[in-house]
């Protein structure tokens, strides 16, 4: 039985598999607390979501479909398509305000 990669881990097994079939792909890494950030998304560190630098939501993603965006270069479109998946997270916040007070945020940076 073979555990489900999640998180960081996953991205890792997607860039060893592409390294091997798309040598010529580039991509710009850097880690932080909250995960790896991969050309402008973050991937979180222990659990199956992404999303863009800068946006608040959360998508759920899997490791064939995050290799498969990543060989493409079409990680924002598989983004918006799992933000609609019923395994993301539903992004519904509590404190409206400071939903809005940190989306705003975001938006200027």
């Amino acid at each position: 039985m073979s555990k489900t990669p999640y998180g960081t881990y996953a991205l890792q097994k997607a860039l060893q598999h592409l390294r091997k079939t798309a040598p010529e792909l580039v991509y710009e890494v850097s880690y932080t607390r909250q995960g790896t950030i991969f050309n402008g998304f973050l991937i979180a560190k222990n659990k199956t979501r992404f999303r863009p630098v800068g946006i608040l939501d959360w998508a759920h993603f899997t490791g064939a479909g995050l290799r498969v965006a990543i060989e493409f270069d079409v990680l924002q479109e598989y983004y918006e398509e799992m933000l609609k998946d019923h395994r993301s997270p539903n992004n519904v916040w509590k404190n409206k305000d400071k939903e809005h007070i940190l989306k705003e945020q975001y938006a200027n940076e």
